[in-house]
């Protein structure tokens, strides 16, 4: 997230939606007092403290934003967000989960224990409830079947990243990563700022529906209902 007091703006950052890249692009711009929850260097930095000082973090939502800066206050700042297809959202969060297994090797001592008992060690990354859904999964339609995936944060609708608790939209603007160059060519004019865009901490690349079995495309498509509906994603 960015809460920028100088430039008057809230971006609300959701999971698997790009926003890292547009936290760091948009960084080039900010000023002092400006705020960087996560992202960058110093966003990661002090993301703790401000999640104490202020009760907001690097995927706090537009409600959270609204209730810290004001009803009058939110009015006056161009809130945006970006959404992404929601079935190929999932699958970069599969595979952003596979990465962090990958690279975080079990000891011997943790290994034996899993073994045992089926356990995972209560440490990054094996405590994300994603990585371990998707270490005990075996393809994607798996991923979207396992309880453990629909408890975690990266899954949660993004409507509800950017709407009020009755549905409402509360965002000025939600770009989309399918038009990312265009939609943050308009999110840069708006502001006032230009600054180049890079893709980071990218997973996917592809479309993720046909991976899916009819049981689990059917799940994905009721857990994202109004994801589609609000954002007009087909299937």
């Amino acid at each position: 997230m960015i809460i920028s007091l100088n430039r008057r703006y809230v971006f609300v950052h959701i999971h698997k939606c790009a926003g890292t890249s547009i936290e760091v692009a948009l960084a080039k711009s900010l000023r002092h007092n400006d705020i960087v929850l996560g992202s960058t260097k110093s966003g990661e930095k002090y993301q703790e403290f401000f999640k104490r000082a202020i009760g907001l973090n690097k995927h706090s939502t537009a409600l959270e934003a609204r209730g810290f800066l004001g009803d009058a206050m939110y009015a006056k700042f161009y809130k945006f967000a970006f959404v992404r297809h929601p079935i190929d959202r999932l699958h970069s969060l599969y595979s952003y989960a596979l990465k962090l297994a990958h690279d975080a090797e079990l000891s011997d001592d943790e290994q034996r224990i899993f073994n045992a008992h089926g356990h995972w060690p209560d440490r990054p990354p094996f405590r994300y409830k994603a990585v371990a859904a998707a270490l005990e999964s075996s393809s994607f339609s798996d991923f979207a079947l396992h309880p453990l995936t629909w408890s975690d944060a990266g899954a949660q609708p993004q409507w509800q990243s950017v709407c009020d608790t009755g549905g409402k939209l509360i965002v000025d603007y939600v770009g989309k990563v399918e038009t990312i160059e265009q939609d943050f060519a308009q999110v840069c004019e708006k502001l006032e700022v230009s600054v180049p865009l890079e893709v980071r901490n990218s997973s996917t690349e592809k479309k993720s529906a046909l991976e899916l079995t009819p049981l689990a495309l059917a799940t994905v498509h009721e857990r994202f209902a109004r994801d589609f509906e609000l954002f007009g994603y087909g299937a």
